[in-house]
């Protein structure tokens, strides 16, 4: 079977498009003639969007294919399987391809990706909500922490690369790196537009994130074959 580069030629534009998005952000904040918005308002708006997403996240989590049907139409060609004994253990197949992806929890085995993400949502909407409502002053505040935070970001979507509790731990980082990203934005900013920006770039990477893993899925599937014969 010959390879097709379509897919991944398209990953690798939306990869370098979302560095460049990336790379705006330290531009867009230290620049002098930011429109400034109330405190209260920004971080109301801010807040309440970053929530909204906490909560997709989770409910991807536990409804994985109701996700994928909002973003179109899986890449995984299981559904094409010609067994029908294939059996599903923490959202992949029962296959040693795939034992990468699962971690195993008192006796239970989960999704090691899915489970980072869990616990990388339920943190950082703690600490939203104390930051953006509550009050919470951050401590640290620069440039290079900003940065940091969009460095966890694009390691997360190299975490088809590793197995088990590290894969679950990079997708952990994530998370919790695309929070970063948007507290120190708003600190260094002051902008409800950049602001904006920021979250719609962390929605476009945990998209991006998604097809990276059903790309992946495909390869598995197609390099086996096991389940089509």
């Amino acid at each position: 079977m010959g390879k097709d580069w379509g897919p991944l030629a398209s990953l690798v534009f939306l990869v370098v498009m979302s560095v460049v998005g990336l790379v705006l952000i330290p531009v867009l904040v230290l620049q002098p003639n930011l429109i400034h918005v109330q405190v209260s308002i920004r971080h109301g708006l801010a807040g309440a969007l970053y929530l909204v997403i906490c909560v997709f996240g989770v409910l991807a989590v536990f409804y994985p294919s109701k996700c994928k049907r909002l973003f179109g139409k899986s890449q995984n060609p299981l559904t094409q399987a010609s067994k029908a004994s294939v059996q599903i253990r923490g959202h992949h197949p029962d296959c040693q391809n795939y034992g990468a992806n699962r971690i195993k929890v008192g006796g239970k085995i989960f999704c090691a990706a899915c489970s980072g993400l869990l616990i990388g949502a339920v943190a950082v909407f703690i600490g939203a909500v104390l930051y953006f409502f509550v009050g919470l002053e951050i401590v640290w505040s620069n440039i290079w922490l900003l940065v940091l935070g969009e460095i966890c970001i694009l390691l997360g979507l190299a975490q088809i690369k590793f197995a088990g509790y590290v894969k679950m731990f990079i997708n952990v980082i994530f998370v919790v790196g695309s929070f970063v990203t948007l507290v120190e934005t708003d600190l260094l900013g002051g902008s409800i537009l950049v602001d904006l920006y920021v979250l719609g770039l962390i929605v476009f990477m945990l998209w991006l994130r998604i097809l990276f893993s059903e790309w992946n899925n495909r390869r598995i599937c197609q390099t086996c074959q096991l389940c089509f014969h």
